[in-house]
């Protein structure tokens, strides 16, 4: 019989989550209009100022989950948060757009720690059969807070300014740390310290490169969907991240589990044809009911795909190194999240935002038609290990 998946520890592990994505979450819409309309910033600038985050975070990671392999997910967890709370409420204090970047860098270190050390902690308490379900679960965490997240910074920027922004998601960061204590502390053996020639964990190279080509456009949409609808005349553009929001939360509570019944490679089909389909929308049709439409297909593309790559990666990767695959599988994501942003900025600077989102459509759809042959092969290597004996078990 399988062991209890929702218990105590790992309720207050997404607890803590909760907090500091809702504290990231909340700088959503404000951040690129800070540097848009107080700083005065291009929108190149603009994605420079969100990827920074993004990029900082990729190159830490290779080195951020074997530590939590040797010290413990708690220290991640608890350094982290603080690091990124105290960065996020520095803000406040920035005056240009390069303080921005150096900042925001800061926080994407911050954030490094966080996400492996509360991902490799939730997956330490997971029974092998619900991983996915697991991390459809814990990514609710992150999507869920887009309900209330994006809505609340507005909302504080327009009643109190901006820099209260800063400051309230910085404490809410921070508060995280003391949720986060309940992560698990040093192992009883440590793993040996690896020598750096391997940055790149094997078992997260292939689901990496799917994930990267299917999140690359949604976090060009997430740092521009509010400047987007703002040129199309909507007079609330943060309810962009709340249809989105609220279609992943419905999903993943009622198909938590469906990663796992189709397994990685169908899931992945579908997930990145919802995003080819989302982003060409953003292209095709520029008004406010177009842009909701396209939000809610885009949410389709993401509730699934996290799940069955993130859960395939775990699969793949003995115990002892789980933290350092994660770290390098979420590299990935970071390195979606560094480069969508200029991407995206930088085609809009010569065309417009609609092209933007639809060249990240192409990427997606020729990741598409490479899905079976990436993927396929990994599906066959666990497979395998399965039928012999595996070192982590």
């Amino acid at each position: 019989m399988s062991s209890p998946l929702i218990t105590p520890r790992f309720f207050a592990l997404c607890g803590a989550s909760s907090l500091y994505f809702l504290g990231l979450n909340m700088t959503l819409p404000v951040l690129p209009l800070f540097v848009e309309e107080e700083l005065g910033g291009l929108d190149v600038q603009v994605g420079l100022a969100v990827s920074s985050f993004g990029i900082a975070a990729a190159a830490i990671r290779p080195f951020i989950g074997p530590l939590g392999d040797r010290l413990g997910r708690r220290t991640l967890v608890i350094a982290g948060t603080i690091v990124a709370g105290a960065a996020t409420a520095t803000t406040a204090l920035a005056s240009s757009i390069p303080e921005v970047i150096a900042i925001r860098a800061i926080t994407g270190i911050g954030e490094a720690a966080v996400f492996v050390g509360i991902a490799s902690s939730i997956q330490d308490l997971t029974p092998d059969d619900r991983r996915a379900e697991a991390a459809s679960y814990f990514s609710l965490t992150i999507y869920g807070t887009l309900l209330v997240g994006p809505l609340l910074g507005g909302s504080i920027r327009d009643a109190h300014g901006t820099d209260w922004v800063w400051l309230i998601a910085g404490a809410l960061a921070v508060s995280a740390a003391l949720v986060g204590a309940s992560a698990p502390g040093p192992p009883a053996i440590k793993p040996p310290f690896p020598a750096f020639r391997r940055l790149i964990h094997p078992a997260a190279i292939r689901p990496g490169l799917m994930l990267f080509s299917g999140l690359l456009g949604y976090t060009g949409f997430l740092a521009f969907a509010v400047l987007h609808g703002e040129r199309m005349g909507m007079e609330s553009p943060e309810r962009i991240f709340v249809v989105f929001g609220a279609v992943i939360i419905t999903l993943r509570l009622v198909a938590a589990r469906l990663p796992d019944r189709l397994g990685p490679l169908m899931t992945t089909r579908i997930s990145l044809s919802c995003g080819v389909a989302g982003l060409s929308l953003l292209f095709l049709w520029q008004e406010p009911t177009g842009a909701y439409v396209a939000a809610a297909v885009l949410a389709v593309a993401q509730t699934f795909l996290f799940p069955a790559l993130f859960a395939l990666v775990v699969d793949r990767a003995p115990d002892e190194e789980r933290s350092q695959a994660i770290g390098s599988f979420s590299m990935f994501f970071d390195l979606a999240f560094g480069l969508g942003g200029p991407l995206i900025g930088a085609i809009s600077g010569a065309s417009n935002l609609g092209v933007g989102f639809l060249a990240c459509a192409g990427i997606a759809a020729v990741a598409l038609l490479f899905a079976p042959r990436l993927l396929g092969d990994a599906i066959i290597e666990t497979t395998m290990d399965d039928i012999g004996p595996r070192s982590r078990r």
